[in-house]
This record gives C-alpha cells, structure tokens and sequence, in this order.
C-alpha cells in the first residue's frame, strides 16, 4: 500500500494524531510518505497513492482534488465532521471515506456531562467567591439525577450522551428526526417535537449540525418556553441560536445557559452574552480532548487492517457513508444566513 499523510502546518498539532506509536503502526501497513501540500500540490502527489491521511485543513475532495487518483481506496480523516472534505465524487468514486468521528463524539459527550455538572453544582460562582473571599457561603445547588433532559439532534453525539446519561437514572427526551421507534428501548429515550423538550425539559442540551435549515433556529420563543431557572447547554455551534435572544432570557432571571460555542469567535468583548451571573462562557474547550487524538490515528488504522485483509468485505468501524455525511456540521462561514 502506498500511503500519503497530508500534514497539517502546524507540527505541535500534528504530532498529537501521529505520535511514534502511530507512525511506528502505520509503516507496518505499507509504504509512507508525507508533506505539507497545497491544494495543488496534494492534488498533484496522489497518482499511485492508495491510502490518504489528513487532519484539519485537508482539502475538499471534489472531482478537481481527485482527477489524478488513479489508485485511491481510502481517505482517512483524522478529525470529526467530515462535511466540508467530503462529496459525492468520493463515494461515485467508491472511495472509503473513514473519520474520527466515532471517538470524537464521545470525548464531546464526556465533555456535556462535564459542563451540565459544572452548571448545575453552581461551581463557577463557589470557586469564585472561595478564591475571593476565602470560603464560599452556601448557593443552591443540583445534579442530573431524575432530571428531564433534552437532547436535540441525534448524531453520534447525542447518541453517546443519551448513554451517558442512563447511569443517572434520566428522562430523556430526543427531537430528532433521526431517531426511530426501535431506538427507544436501547436509549431509555422518548421522541417529542420542540414544543414538549423544551416546555417539559430542566436541562436542554443541543446537538444538531449546524446547517442551512439549523441557522438561528433556536430564539426568543423557545427560550420563552424553558421552566424556571432550567439550564440551557450548547456545545454543538453558535449560530444555531439568537444569542440576543438567550441573552434577554438569562439576564431576566428566567433561566440559565452554559455556552462553549459562539457566532463570533473569539467572543467579542462587547457581547451580550457576557456581564450575566446566569451565563457561564466557555472558550470553545468542549471539542475532544487531546488524548483522545492519537487513539482516533490508531483506530483509523486498526480499519486500514481491515481492508487490508478483507478488501471490500472489511468492516470498517469509522467509515462515514455519503448519505450520512450530508447532514454532518458545515463551516459557519458556509452557511447561507437568511
């Protein structure tokens, strides 16, 4: 196997997906080169490349990318959505298009439970005052436990936190079109339409991709409709909601919000997001953890065995399908705003 690793111009990044232990994995594979290309230039390397590596930054792979891969099997991708690298050329082509999706996924779930904790103990405003003041007198606090909690979206993330959340003995509540009556049972789930998570819900968390019809879709009516003091929890992206909107509705009391996304980021210092005791801002550190980098590589890898054995017959954990691709989370600067 001929394999190319389109390198990302940052070392200090790379180095985290392709450790010695990964490269060390991967040379046992076939024969490995790498580079940091343009466009041009990567689109000019592939001819006799069968196996693709890239991160953040690879290129969109369109019929122009892919006019010269006369043996390309594979493109593994070592970050998550894939929907800007991603079209329908690679899956005519019958290329393998795999992503760390799976794994990445998982660490963000890891990371919700992490921030809804946070919000709910009121742990911000006791380290705060502590570090101040010394001690911290008595704040109301919550947890999850018998809580009602509802997911938005149903990817994989969501998937992974409905698990998560099983072990706090949850009512969860799924608006999704994605989800079937089938996946009731497996995730202790209910479906309900928008009106009804966020009516009956005491923690709503959101997870859908951003995209034409997602732009904006949450403001000032659902937000009008949260129970008091209920906690709204946004790790998916920014320009999903009207930040105005969240932010009338936090200021006045009404309810809570833990924010690790923006429409603008970094966050302008003249947001209206900030100066809210009732708003915790996150600076987008709610993504996959680091560690979690080079176990994506080595995944990604363990699949390039697989088809290396089985060929076409090779089942291919992390391989993300054309169809389901289409609805992954787009570029901000993609989207068609009104």
């Amino acid at each position: 196997m001929e394999i190319l690793i389109n390198r990302m111009a940052n070392a200090d990044n790379q180095k985290t997906f392709f450790t010695d232990r990964v490269m060390a994995e991967l040379q046992t594979c076939g024969s490995v080169r790498e580079g940091v290309f343009t466009r041009e230039e990567l689109r000019d390397a592939l001819p006799g490349v069968d196996i693709l590596f890239g991160s953040w930054g690879l290129p969109r792979m369109d019929e122009d990318m892919l006019s010269k891969a006369d043996r390309l099997k594979m493109i593994c991708y070592t970050g998550g959505s894939v929907a800007e690298q991603m079209t329908e050329t690679v899956a005519q082509k019958g290329i393998h298009m795999l992503s760390g999706n799976r794994l990445f996924a998982n660490s963000v779930a890891e990371g919700t439970i992490g921030y809804i904790l946070l919000a709910q103990r009121r742990l911000v405003k006791l380290i705060n005052e502590t570090a101040e003041n010394g001690w911290a007198p008595f704040h109301h606090s919550d947890g999850i436990r018998f809580k009602t909690i509802g997911i938005i979206g149903f990817g994989m993330i969501a998937k992974y936190l409905a698990k998560m959340l099983q072990a706090f003995e949850c009512r969860v509540l799924i608006c999704s079109d994605w989800f079937r009556p089938e996946d009731q049972a497996e995730y202790r789930a209910e479906k309900c339409d928008m009106e009804t998570l966020f009516t009956e819900s005491d923690i709503v968390t959101l997870h859908e991709s951003l995209r034409d019809d997602t732009y904006h879709m949450i403001g000032k009516r659902y937000f009008g409709m949260m129970k008091p003091d209920a906690l709204f929890v946004n790790t998916a992206r920014g320009p999903i909601i009207v930040e105005e909107d969240l932010a009338e509705a936090a200021k006045a009391g009404r309810i809570r919000a833990i924010l690790d996304v923006f429409e603008k980021e970094p966050l302008p210092m003249d947001s209206c997001l900030r100066g809210c005791e009732n708003i915790i801002l996150v600076p987008h550190r709610g993504g996959p953890t680091i560690d979690i980098r080079e176990h994506v590589t080595l995944a990604l890898i363990r699949d390039l065995r697989a088809y290396i054995k089985d060929g076409e017959n090779a089942v291919l954990e992390n391989e993300i399908p054309w169809e389901y691709a289409k609805h992954m989370t787009h570029l901000a600067t993609s989207i068609k705003k009104g």
